[in-house]
């Protein structure tokens, strides 16, 4: 855990447009700036930054927060390492903040210093002929390998270790980077990495964190080898190329996602660009949430055979599970992209990309294939299979569309596929992550205005703790908020300003970071604060009254119309007793 004053720290020395700017270009306006927004596509701005209150909030998508939340948003980071990066920013010192395993600078150095040996000798080394003939026989470019840092280890056992000795990396550094092996009977060490062309494996940010081999002598081993799991590298966690691909996803909005170096590669040196790899695994749920960061959209490649059926079938469920809009692109005649590209051309490849199919047809396709639908156990497999995909489909229409189509083809009513349907158990996994609603359609309520007041001084609690009725506030998220507020009012620790509040409450979900942000841009509109905090409580507290009021009267109606005169005769008694007693406005019917 990263302490709370360490986190106010950070952000007390940084300037937000400052940091914002040094992402994005920002645009004066007034005392505050405005931008293109970095996260969805726009042509007008509708993204601001709030020095004065060291937050962000775009009125387009609704996404906002303070810097942290831009940082871990823009960077695709989690948490503790976007606080990493701004605490650097901030010239402050934390200890740990992964609240787990601590990876050490030198790791990352170490990483940085191998890429650059393996890059230096494949353009440079007499040695890395052999290699330098293979990729161009493969039709990569030199251009090509610069871009992807492409190197060549050499066979000997210790070229990189002795290396990596004059440059004051010690073995057991070198072990726990995954590029030195111990020896049996622990007796020295050797290089991982030999006789091989290099890929090396970057992270969200563009560091190298691992590296990929491959043979270029058939006869010379296995022909992929990749680095072992360490502190930097958990396979599972990462794409190939995504820091390259990243600007280009998201100006085209949707991702291709291959399996390979190669198939990465190859389409990226012929202009296709918004392409990452799964380095030949199955997705999980870690990558799918990766891409989320930078759209919605996915056309999933696979080469045809059954085993890559299989795989993008797992695949398309996970990205169905993060709510995501997935069609499934075939290679035909069981190439893969790069064979596709050498052979046909990358017309041929981005044609496939174009005629990618639907979720729902690819798999029903596959499905007719494996199961008959002519038989009645044919039919029953294909709905065991259909259905719950099609329960992970966010949008009701789309389902609706779906449902439609499989009674046509299977012959099946559509409401015994809607009976069978909601059969089908939603894993909380499968849920799709709720879209904020843009900016124009919100609107400010009381609470709302409540929220952002004391967001903007948390002190103000003082002012009306004994008058605010926790059982009044009907939003949950400032519900939760003033609960807080209010215990730590009793403690004697509120916090004195947003900053430090922002650190302090529980970080909630992106949603929750831009109602902040909302609330805050809402409230600095406002000009008599104090005399506004006690107007937002006076329509509370009329609300409540109204209610009551409300259901007073429908209490009163319902006792007439079944002929409980008595009882009808209480209830316009209290009414009458409360109109006098509570509301000093009257109230419309």
């Amino acid at each position: 855990m990263i302490p709370d004053k360490t986190l106010q720290e950070i952000q007390e020395r940084l300037d937000a447009a400052e940091v914002i700017g040094g992402y994005i270009s920002l645009k004066k306006a007034g005392k505050n700036f405005k931008a293109l927004c970095p996260f969805h596509p726009e042509k007008t701005p509708s993204f601001m930054v709030y020095p004065h209150k060291q937050f962000f909030i775009c009125y387009g998508c609704g996404a906002g927060g303070d810097l942290i939340s831009f940082v871990m948003r823009y960077e695709h980071v989690e948490f503790a390492e976007a606080v990493q990066i701004l605490a650097q920013k901030a010239g402050v010192q934390i200890a740990d903040a992964g609240g787990g395993r601590k990876v050490q600078p030198e790791l990352y150095r170490t990483h940085e210093m191998a890429a650059k040996f393996y890059h230096e000798l494949l353009m440079k080394s007499p040695d890395a002929e052999k290699a330098r003939a293979y990729l161009k026989k493969r039709g990569l470019e030199p251009a090509t390998w610069e871009a992807f840092q492409l190197g060549y280890a050499p066979e000997r056992w210790d070229e990189l270790l002795t290396q990596a000795k004059q440059e004051g990396f010690a073995p057991e550094v070198m072990e726990r980077s995954g590029l030195a092996i111990p020896r049996e009977g622990k007796n020295g060490w050797y290089d991982r990495f030999r006789n091989r062309v290099i890929f090396p494996i970057w992270d969200a940010r563009g560091r190298v964190i691992g590296f990929g081999g491959r043979v270029f002598e058939e006869e010379s081993g296995p022909k992929y080898m990749n680095s072992p799991e360490t502190d930097l590298y958990v396979k599972g966690k990462i794409l190939y190329g995504l820091h390259l691909a990243a600007p280009q996803i998201r100006e085209k909005d949707f991702c291709i996602v291959v399996e390979g170096y190669m198939d990465l590669v190859s389409p990226y040196q012929h202009g296709i660009r918004n392409v990452v790899a799964s380095m030949g695994t199955s997705l999980t749920e870690q990558q799918v949430q990766l891409i989320k960061r930078y759209t919605h959209h996915v056309v999933i490649v696979y080469d045809g055979d059954y085993a890559g059926e299989m795989a993008t079938l797992r695949g398309l469920d996970l990205f169905l599970a993060g709510g995501m809009r997935v069609k499934v692109a075939a290679v035909p005649g069981g190439l893969d992209p790069d064979s596709m590209i050498k052979t046909q051309g990358v017309d041929a490849f981005a044609k496939v990309i174009q005629q990618s199919q639907d979720l729902f047809d690819y798999k029903l396709n596959l499905l007719k294939r494996r199961f008959d639908p002519r038989q009645t156990e044919g039919r029953v497999q294909i709905c065991e299979e259909m259905l719950p995909t099609i329960k992970r489909v966010p949008h009701a229409v789309q389902k609706g569309e779906y449902i439609k189509r499989l009674s046509e083809l299977l012959g099946v009513a559509e409401d015994l596929l809607w009976s069978d349907l909601n059969k089908v158990k939603q894993d909380a996994s499968w849920r799709p992550a709720a879209v904020a609603a843009p900016m124009a359609t919100v609107s400010m309520t009381a609470e709302d205005l409540l929220a952002g007041l004391l967001l903007e001084s948390p002190v103000r609690i003082g002012q009306i703790a004994d008058r605010l009725d926790l059982n009044k506030i009907q939003d949950s998220d400032i519900r939760q908020m003033v609960t807080w507020l209010k215990e730590q009012w009793g403690r004697g620790v509120v916090p004195t300003e947003h900053r430090a509040l922002l650190s302090q409450l529980p970080r909630g979900s992106g949603e929750w970071e831009g109602r902040c942000a909302r609330w805050l841009a809402w409230v600095d509109t406002v000009e008599e604060k104090e005399k506004t905090l006690e107007e937002v409580l006076g329509k509370i507290d009329e609300r409540q009254r109204r209610s009551f009021l409300e259901s007073l009267r429908l209490s009163i109606r319902q006792a007439e119309e079944t002929g409980d005169e008595k009882r009808a005769s209480e209830l316009i008694v209290e009414y009458s007793r409360f109109m006098k007693t509570n509301l000093t406005a009257p109230v419309g019917q």
